[in-house]
């Protein structure tokens, strides 16, 4: 059996639900669901054309089937009244297995259950978990090392050679790999993506060359200044300088992205921090 665990997001705090007496039968996150825009055929054509630079997907749910067990009939009222206010809140939280224990579902529980009693020490419950997001997201930051010591693991498309991924760099030209399996558009819900920059430039311009889109800042910076694009938001030394820019946002590609600067002026540095995001 999948043994499910439970993780607040703001602090970090973690329960396991079989440590708990939370046994889990069933913990299947269903395949996505396209939101498809469609034009109907005209005249004698046939079918109807699709479009897929339009569609879309919907949020993700997750089939959670489980048994609540107790020692006796007072202990397992405890554990129903302990489970439901583990996952009834209305905060999200994340769910994930030990088996995939950094590929998280950020869920809740929008939705009313019965928890019937199979003995007088046991209760079933067949759920649904509902994300925000159509994908789970990947634990570690892009700050750590690319291995298999605790916060990756396999099947998150992980080099043989990872020490040749960084998200850190000094020069105008550069690759940054997204090795989940969306691409990433800050633009839209539950896609983050947060770039720095420091050092000096003038008309400073950032362009992924993969994706064909650009940023630019229409003003200077000093050695000492600070630029941020987080999201669809610009800042300089935490100051706005979004009606200062193209107005456009940086989107990434699945894999490789090949990146170019223009405008920089001495030495700088610049870094990219986003999750990946897995189907």
């Amino acid at each position: 059996m999948p043994e499910v665990m439970i993780e607040n997001i703001r602090t970090g705090q973690v329960w396991d639900c079989h440590e708990l007496g939370f046994l889990t039968r069933k913990f299947l996150p269903q395949s996505l669901q396209q939101r498809q825009q469609r034009q109907e055929a005209v005249g004698s054509s046939n079918g109807h054309i699709y479009i897929p630079q339009a569609t879309s997907y919907d949020g993700r749910l997750i089939d959670w089937d489980l048994l609540i067990k107790g020692v006796n009939y007072q202990h397992y009222l405890l554990k129903r009244t302990e489970f439901l206010a583990l996952i009834c809140g209305k905060d999200e939280f994340y769910a994930y297995t030990k088996y995939e224990p950094n590929k998280m579902y950020r869920v809740t529980a929008p939705n009313a259950f019965q928890i019937q009693g199979i003995a007088h020490y046991a209760g079933e419950a067949q759920l649904i978990l509902e994300s925000s997001s159509p994908y789970a997201y990947s634990r570690g930051t892009l700050d750590e090392r690319f291995d298999f010591s605790g916060i990756w693991q396999f099947g998150m498309n992980i080099p043989v050679m990872p020490d040749e991924i960084k998200y850190k760099h000094q020069t105008r030209r550069f690759t940054i790999w997204n090795l989940g399996h969306a691409e990433i558009n800050p633009v839209r819900m539950n896609e983050d993506l947060k770039i720095i920059y420091q050092g000096a430039s003038n008309g400073l311009r950032i362009t992924n060359e993969t994706t064909q889109t650009s940023w630019q800042y229409n003003g200077s910076t000093s050695s000492k200044d600070i630029i941020v694009l987080e999201d669809v938001f610009s800042y300089k030394n935490n100051q706005p300088i979004f009606h200062e820019t193209n107005k456009s946002v940086l989107t990434l590609a699945p894999g490789p992205n090949q990146i170019t600067l223009t405008g920089t002026s001495g030495a700088f540095e610049i870094g990219f921090d986003f999750p990946f995001l897995f189907i």
